[in-house]
């Protein structure tokens, strides 16, 4: 009897312990999911939340399933504690907004604080690097070229500019719509442009689409190219993360219509409704939800995970089988306040830098905290950011301290600690020679079909303004179909 009764007290610690353990453990939601809703928003990040915001508007229900336990998608803080020192943050995500992007309206919709930038920065050609200083736009490149390298670039500006903006309402002049089947390197090869201003043009744009300018159309290369017209661009971010515009976004939508954790497995369309399956990523319990419509914002590339029912189209398959793809790679290094020797002159930062180099582009990760350690915020693209993501972090970390010390020497001694932030290999959309996000193929994938509404900046461009604009454009399209 001793004995069993040792083993009832064994058994019940080990319950006890159990329960009290179960109640730090992560909730399968933040909301309990409901069995009917008009609209299922398959995904938490800009262009879904965004879409929720536009039906809410309009009046519409909706509910979202998020595969992960939190909001943003690829808009991300990372928040750092370091004893003895306040909170450090950095995005380990996206950096900014450009000002055509409809993100920065909403911003300012919701009221929030933003800091303004332009599409100017240092940059290294040729090895040699040009500091951005307290200057315009202007100034600065007639800083970088000689007056006959100044006059080319100027007159290729004005050679683009009513096509870009053409390109910018969807409209492909007829005159450049060939250049769909030629790269963009290829078609600055063709301008004769001055070595210079060639490899500025590479440099600026590659960070930018996230791989080769040889990789893309030159249609969709001139697309992006926008930024860089006038003045350039000014861009934006969250002064405290970018992180709070997504929860901003998301206290308005509303929490409870948001369910994390949740990972889609199957649609099913019959006559008017659809019926979505998903598994709870905690519990591991099957359920469903009827609406009257779908929109799915995740990345495209992961869109044959789910099981649609009836399948979806050809077409629409073979557009997204023949996009590619551009990839990142973030790194947070540390620094103590003394090292921003090396990129402050006085007052005046020369950050970010574009180092065209395995650092990629070189940014002040914490610019408006004033603690005793500085982040270094690299953003690696292209060939580079898909080694890093496949490569051991040991590896990473050495050719990273080597790519430091060329730009800055001796810089590594100052590093405290690193921390990497990959990303999927499969980061942005890019349109390689052949496609082009104008193309018949490219609309296949805007179409709605059995109810069902592709979005996500995947389906419109290579930036975040993509994911607004396909949200804008599903909720119209819904709007419509009602």
């Amino acid at each position: 009897m001793m004995i069993q009764h040792s083993i009832i007290l064994q058994v019940r610690k080990m319950l006890s312990a159990l329960l009290i353990a179960s109640a730090f453990l992560p909730t399968a939601s933040v909301a309990a999911t409901p069995q009917t809703t008009q609209v299922v928003i398959i995904g938490a990040g800009l262009s879904g939340l965004d879409a929720a915001y536009q039906l809410k508007k309009a009046g519409v229900s909706y509910h979202i399933l998020e595969l992960t336990a939190r909001v943003g998608g690829r808009v991300h803080t990372a928040r750092y504690q370091r004893p003895g020192e306040p909170e450090i943050y950095s995005d380990s995500g996206m950096e900014e907004y450009w000002e055509s992007n409809p993100a920065v309206a909403l911003m300012k919709e919701l009221k929030l604080p933003a800091l303004e930038g332009i599409a100017a920065s240092s940059i290294i050609l040729d090895k040699t690097l040009y500091p951005l200083k307290d200057e315009t736009t202007l100034q600065f490149q007639k800083r970088i070229f000689n007056k006959p390298e100044m006059k080319a670039f100027l007159a290729f500006k004005a050679k683009v500019a009513p096509w870009i903006a053409q390109l910018q309402t969807g409209k492909v002049p007829e005159e450049i719509a060939s250049l769909k089947d030629k790269s963009f390197a290829d078609l600055i090869t063709a301008e004769g442009l001055p070595r210079k201003v060639s490899e500025w043009i590479r440099v600026s744009l590659e960070c930018e689409i996230a791989t080769s300018w040889s990789a893309v159309s030159a249609l969709d290369g001139l697309a992006d190219f926008h930024i860089f017209m006038g003045d350039g661009e000014k861009c934006y971010r969250v002064p405290g993360g970018n992180v709070r515009f997504v929860n901003a976004i998301a206290d308005v939508v509303g929490h409870d219509n948001i369910s994390l954790n949740q990972r889609v497995t199957s649609v099913e369309t019959f006559g008017d409704k659809v019926m979505v399956y998903y598994l709870d990523a905690v519990t591991n319990e099957s359920r469903g939800i009827e609406a009257s419509h779908v929109i799915s914002t995740i990345p495209l590339y992961r869109l044959f995970q789910i099981q649609f029912k009836p399948p979806l189209s050809e077409k629409k398959r073979e557009a997204i089988d023949t996009l590619s793809w551009g990839s990142y790679f973030k790194v947070h290094a540390f620094v103590p306040k003394a090292a921003q020797s090396h990129w402050m002159d006085g007052a005046f930062s020369s950050l970010p830098i574009l180092s065209d180099s395995n650092i990629g582009v070189v940014y002040e990760g914490n610019p408006d905290q004033d603690g005793p350690t500085k982040v270094v915020s690299l953003l690696i693209y292209g060939r580079d950011a898909e080694a890093y993501n496949m490569m051991p972090a040991d590896d990473v970390r050495a050719q990273v301290m080597e790519g430091f010390d060329k730009l800055w020497p001796g810089f590594s001694k100052e590093i405290k600690e690193m921390q990497f932030h990959p990303y999927h290999p499969r980061a942005i959309a890019s349109w390689p020679v052949g496609r082009s996000r104008f193309d018949a193929l490219s609309q296949t994938i805007r179409e709605p079909e059995h109810r069902v509404y592709l979005a996500g900046d995947f389906t419109e461009t290579s930036h975040s303004d993509g994911a607004f604009i396909s949200a804008e454009r599903v909720v119209r399209q819904i709007l419509a179909a009602r």
